[in-house]
């Protein structure tokens, strides 16, 4: 991780130095910040509703807590 960086909490030291050393504006940083992932959320419900609307049921796969015990805080494999 980077340094000063190292959780969420340091997002807005970022986005306030790609403003201030990158000219960032800020549409961009609004995008960066959750806009993007807005606007994925907005076109996943639209295919959950055709799903719906055609009785496709979702697939959803269940994974034994066994096979999360190699992973690490962040979620990742390997110590």
């Amino acid at each position: 991780t980077p340094v000063g960086l190292e959780d969420v909490s340091r997002y807005p030291y970022l986005l306030a130095e790609l403003a201030r050393t990158r000219g960032w504006t800020i549409r961009q940083l609004e995008k960066l910040a959750g806009s993007n992932l807005l606007r994925v959320f907005r076109k996943v419900e639209k295919v959950k509703e055709e799903l719906r609307r055609l009785a496709i049921e979702p697939h959803e796969d269940w994974i034994p807590p066994s096979d999360l015990e190699d992973l690490n805080k962040d979620g990742c494999l390997g110590r």
